[in-house]
């Protein structure tokens, strides 16, 4: 696994800057929510989080290296866990995954970092993001038209 840490703590006036930028580019009430929980944590708590995040993308640099496809089932597993991780700051809609997959390869300063542990880890993350969330809309739409079905087959018996 590589050793390398792609987030790591910033001073109080980058973190306040980020929010500033975060607030005017989405969501306000979400930005605020993330900062809260974030807030809520103690300082074990937040390194734990942050050493989770870490292990993460560190994991996707190595199964980029591996050769391991960004829509292969190795790493979708890693991104069920980002998915989860993510959940520290707040819940993320299917459209905000989308997004974030967009935002880690054009943001420069997600690219920089990202680049920090391969290359081509912006771009593999996109790939791989954009796979995740479309087999969970998959999903959700399955299991949506069989409800459907459900309730048609339960008119039919009437």
């Amino acid at each position: 696994m590589s050793k390398k840490q792609v987030f790591q703590a910033v001073n109080e006036k980058k973190q306040k800057d980020y929010e500033r930028s975060a607030r005017l580019q989405y969501d306000p009430v979400t930005v605020n929510e993330s900062i809260k929980r974030w807030g809520s944590y103690d300082d074990s708590q937040k390194e734990a989080i942050s050493a989770e995040g870490n292990r993460i993308y560190s994991d996707l640099a190595d199964a980029l290296k591996a050769g391991k496809a960004p829509q292969s089932a190795e790493v979708q597993v890693i991104l069920e866990g980002w998915h989860n991780h993510l959940g520290h700051f707040y819940e993320p809609s299917l459209e905000i995954l989308r997004g974030l997959g967009e935002l880690y390869n054009t943001n420069p300063d997600f690219i920089a970092n990202f680049k920090k542990l391969h290359p081509d880890l912006p771009g593999y993350l996109q790939a791989a993001i954009t796979q995740y969330v479309d087999d969970l809309e998959e999903a959700e739409l399955a299991r949506l038209l069989a409800a459907d079905q459900s309730k048609a087959n339960k008119g039919d018996a009437s």
